[in-house]
């Protein structure tokens, strides 16, 4: 793929992105904007777009296969997961779960 060709594609990306968010801000500043309505979905939202880009790094290692899956990486990640179900936050289950990375990786597992 030539530079002209990913430059376009990033562009259009952009643009249709923008204009999906426009959308939705134009159509909910015609009338008033009930956040009762839609705060479960807002308070979805942070640990959706978190998963959303965790995920995939946390699993695909090498390029998008399966070869090479950590399994210190994914038990990291399943701890983290846990302690923030458990802690209702974010500080201490990043600190604990990438202790336990290093732990793990460590010890070779």
């Amino acid at each position: 793929m030539d530079n002209l060709t990913l430059w376009l594609i990033f562009i259009a990306v952009g643009i249709g992105t923008f204009a999906i968010r426009l959308s939705f801000v134009h159509l909910h500043g015609r009338g008033s904007f009930n956040i009762g309505k839609h705060q479960t979905t807002l308070q979805l939202l942070a640990p959706a777009v978190l998963a959303a880009l965790s995920i995939p790094a946390v699993i695909f290692q090498d390029k998008t296969t399966l070869d090479s899956v950590s399994i210190a990486q994914i038990t990291a990640a399943l701890v983290t997961a846990i302690l923030a179900w458990a802690f209702k936050g974010v500080f201490w289950p990043l600190c604990l779960g990438m202790i336990t990375f290093w732990i793990l990786k460590f010890y070779s597992f």
